[in-house]
This record gives structure tokens, sequence and C-alpha cells, in this order.
């Protein structure tokens, strides 16, 4: 996407003004990779950096009235939007002028993360149930992974029980479709990761994803990630799908029928489907969209819809509620025994959902511990 030159302010400095100075500065290195690398139709931009501090991010994004289990840490692998161009992403609130949602800040400093991860693991505090994502709400876990590995930096530390005694998972989450850079990772160790894929059908991506100027979509056709996520799955994966966030246009519920129904047609099973339906954290999200020129949803809720309900502005409950227990129908009708829960929501929705679980993707149900077990402390950097 060519880079806006809107005005910031009537100093006539340009939208990417200070992310330009950190490139001067030689803070950040800016770099174009091939289409290829990415896995897309286009070469993408991006800055790499060294992260120095913080590079194990823990926020709990529950409250009294929204379920979000605090058990769950981020590898920050990027700051800002990923580079995919989501119109809907609220990673453009996270640091406002300071990141261009089309140019990821990806950090690279692979040992540096390794380290860290050493010592979440052996953490005393950690459980078999916490979970840690790469890049989760932070980046996409697999779009980056040709050139900054950390899936393949971190997979023998997580699948080896010697360095995990516990047994804690890693997280993927991706739009992409580029697991065939997961296949030379140890069979040994695929177990320990989990890999997500954000999905809905072709049709309602495409009222949100991220799009080029010429109106053609960055992200890969959800067909191609469907055939991804089939692929992890024959590799030995475990795969999930987070169907996130549910968009209600005219005739949504055939295009969803027919996106579960190709699922299981092609013989994939997610072990999660973890819904959600639109949400932000405030208001400010599409001025800011719009700040760095991307196009606007083409999807809206009605002017006056969204409400303030727990953690974040929703549709109101009830209308969360139909659409909730709509795609839960769906997928129990074509994919029986599916773990479905939803993502960030109110305790009040889930109750009158009857999706009072843990069963979401961040999480991972907690392994037995045999009656006496101690786990060792390790020293793994000898």
């Amino acid at each position: 996407m060519t880079q806006s030159i809107t005005l910031t302010d009537g100093q006539g400095r340009p939208v990417d003004w200070w992310v330009q100075d950190q490139v001067a500065a030689g803070r950040w290195r800016e770099e174009t990779i091939p289409a290829d690398v990415v896995g897309l139709a286009r070469p993408m931009t991006v800055f790499r950096a060294r992260r120095k501090t913080n590079l194990i991010m823990f926020a709990w994004h529950g409250d009294e009235q929204t379920f979000c289990p605090p058990m769950w840490s981020d590898l920050a692998i990027g700051s800002g939007a990923c580079g995919l161009g989501c119109r809907s992403c609220f990673l453009m609130l996270t640091h406002r002028v300071r990141r261009d949602p089309t140019r990821h800040l990806l950090y690279d400093n692979l040992d540096d993360f390794r380290r860290a991860a050493e010592r979440w693991l052996i953490d005393p505090q950690r459980r078999p149930q916490h979970t840690l994502g790469v890049g989760i709400d932070r980046s996409d876990s697999l779009l980056y992974e040709r050139v900054a590995p950390h899936v393949h930096n971190l997979a023998p530390l997580f699948g080896e029980p010697r360095f995990n005694p516990r047994g804690n998972p890693l997280i993927l989450l991706t739009k992409t479709a580029n697991t065939s850079s997961l296949d030379d990772i140890d069979t040994a160790h695929r177990h320990a990761i989990k890999v997500t894929f954000s999905l809905n059908p072709e049709a309602i991506a495409d009222l949100w994803e991220g799009k080029y100027e010429d109106g053609s979509r960055i992200t890969p056709q959800v067909a191609h990630r469907v055939e991804a996520a089939k692929h992890a799955q024959d590799l030995g994966f475990e795969v999930r799908a987070r169907i996130d966030p549910i968009l209600t246009p005219e005739g949504w519920e055939e295009h969803y029928r027919a996106f579960f129904a190709e699922i299981k047609r092609l013989g994939i099973h997610f072990t999660y489907y973890t819904l959600g339906t639109f949400r932000q954290k405030n208001d400010q999200l599409a001025a800011w969209g719009a700040y760095w020129g991307l196009a606007p949803m083409e999807w809206q809720p009605e002017p006056g819809e969204m409400v303030k309900h727990g953690t974040h502005e929703h549709l109101p409950a009830e209308r969360r509620l139909a659409i909730y227990t709509a795609v839960r129908d769906m997928i129990r009708a074509e994919l029986p025994g599916a773990r479905v829960s939803l993502c960030k929501e109110t305790n009040d929705v889930r109750k009158a959902a009857g999706l009072c679980n843990a069963d979401c993707n961040c999480l991972v149900s907690p392994r037995p511990q045999p009656a006496g077990e101690r786990i060792p402390l390790l020293d793994m950097r000898g």
C-alpha cells in the first residue's frame, strides 16, 4: 500500500514522520521482504529492530464482567499492526502515530527471546495450563517466520520435557497460509505447538481484512488458509480456529453454513472454535485507520448501535447472543462434538449462550499432575 502523505499538524509533517525519525536515527532498519517469503501476492515492507525489554508480555484482558482467564502470556515478536492492513485492528491504537499499520516493526533478536522463554518455562509460578503465544496480540505468528523464525527458535524448548517439564504449549495465531514454513519442525516437538487460524467465510473476510489501493486483498484467500490448516494437521500439529469478528451483512448465515460444511468436507478437525463478534476498545479506531490511509470497513454496525459492556464496546448483548447461538448451532450441526467458546465476552452472554467454558484459543486443558511429582528447575543455558 502506498504511504499516505496526509499532514499530521500545522507543521506540515507527513503521517509517518515519527516512524521515519526512527529510521533516520538508525534505531529501525527498513527492509522489503519478497512476496514468496511472506506468502502474499506482493512484497511487504517492514522495519527491523532489537527489542531490549519486556520480551514476554502479560496483561489481563478481563474484568468482573468479561471472561478472559489471566493464564496466557505473549511473546512480543513485533509492535503495532502486523502489516496485513485489517481495518478493524486494535493494534492501530496501541502506539498511534508511533507505528505504521502497513509497515510492521519486527523484532529479530532471537537469542534474547529464547532466553526469555527459558526463564518463563522454569518460573516456579508457572502451571501446566499456562500458555505462551507467539505475537498473538502483537503480530502474526507465521507471516514473518521465514525471516525471523521465532517458532523454529522455540520449538525445541517447548517440545522437550527436560526444558518444559510442565508441558506448557506454544500458541500460534495467523491469517496466512504459511504452514509450509513448519515442515522442518522436528516431529518430536510438534505436539507442543498449537496452530490457530483466524478465519471467516471469504465474503465476510473481504469486508474487513486489508486491501491494497487497487481493492485486491492483502491476506490470502480463505480457501488457501483452510488448505494450510489441513496441511498443519497432516504434519501432526493441533489446529484451532478463531472465528472473529463475526460480521452480519445480509445473507451472512448462508456464508457461515457453507464455510463450516467445507471444513467438514476437507476433514479438518479444529480442536477449538473461538467465536467473537465485532468489538473495539473505543471509537477512535476508525479515525486512526483513516489517519493512516486505510479504507473503511465495508460492513459497519448501525450508528449508535455499539454499547460499552465489560471491557469493550460491543453490539448489544441480545444481538451478540443471537449471533453466537446461530453460529454455535451451525458448527455443532456440521461438526458434532466441536468445542465452541467465546473470546473476551461478558459472563451474562456466555451463560445465556450456554458457553461457560474455557475451551478458548489461548488456553489448554491442564495435564494431570501425578501425586508427589516434583518439577525440577533446570539451567538450560549450559
